[in-house]
C-alpha cells in the first residue's frame, strides 16, 4: 500500500525558515511541496521519510532565498494489483459504488465488479447482494474490504478560466490517480457480512 520512493529536487528555503535547523527547514519545504500531491506514475505523496543527500546550497544575488539540491525518500500511497484494502462506502449509484480511505477518495467499484446477484436499489440508493435467500445491503458509510484491479494515472492540467469569468470552479474533474477495484471475491465486501 505504501512504498518508499527516492526523489531529487532543488528546494527554496525562505529567510524566515533560517532559524530552524537545516534538516527541519528542508523537511518542512518538502512536505509543503509534495504532501497530498499525485506524482504521475508514482502515486500519492504522503510525507518525507528521510533526507539522503543535501547540497551546500546557494543564494542568488537578486533574492534572499536559499536554493538547496536535496535527494530524499518519500512515503507514497500506491497499492499494487490484487492488494486487499479496507475503506468506507462513500456513495452509490447504478454504475457502482465509490469508496474512501479517509486520505484517498478516488476508489471505484463498478457494477460489473460487484458480487454475482447484486442489484442497485434506486429507491434506497444502495446496492443489494442477494445471496442464498438473504438480502445483504451495501449501506453508505459502512466499512468495506476490496481488492485492487488497476491503478490509473491521467495527466491532467488545471482548467483554464473562460474569458470574463471571475471565479471559475470546475463542476467535475477527472482525478489524476484512481483505483478500479472489485468486491466479487470471497471475503470481500462489507466487513459485517463476514463477522
Amino acid at each position: 500500500m505504501f512504498v518508499l520512493v527516492v526523489l531529487r529536487d532543488t528546494l527554496k528555503v525562505v529567510p524566515s525558515e533560517f532559524t530552524k535547523p537545516r534538516e527541519q527547514a528542508l523537511r518542512d519545504e518538502i512536505n509543503r511541496k509534495y504532501a497530498n500531491r499525485v506524482l504521475h506514475d508514482i502515486g500519492l505523496c504522503m510525507l518525507v521519510h528521510d533526507l539522503l543527500d543535501i547540497d551546500e546550497g546557494y543564494v542568488q544575488h537578486s533574492e534572499g532565498w536559499l536554493w538547496v539540491k536535496v535527494k530524499f525518500r518519500m512515503i507514497v500511497f500506491r497499492p499494487f494489483r490484487d492488494e486487499v484494502l479496507t475503506g468506507w462506502v462513500r456513495s452509490a449509484n447504478a454504475g457502482g459504488i465509490e469508496v474512501s480511505m479517509g486520505f484517498f477518495d478516488d476508489i471505484k467499484i463498478s457494477a460489473s465488479h460487484m458480487p454475482e446477484g447484486s442489484t442497485y436499489d434506486g429507491a434506497e440508493g444502495v446496492w443489494v447482494w442477494r445471496y442464498e435467500g438473504n438480502e445483504l445491503y451495501i449501506d453508505l458509510e459502512e466499512p468495506i474490504r476490496f481488492r485492487v484491479l488497476e491503478t490509473s494515472f491521467l495527466e491532467v492540467s488545471p482548467p483554464r478560466p473562460e474569458i470574463g469569468e471571475v471565479d471559475s470552479v470546475p463542476v467535475s474533474q477527472v482525478p489524476p490517480f484512481s483505483l478500479a477495484c472489485t468486491i466479487a471475491d470471497s471475503g470481500l465486501g462489507l466487513l459485517s457480512w463476514w463477522d
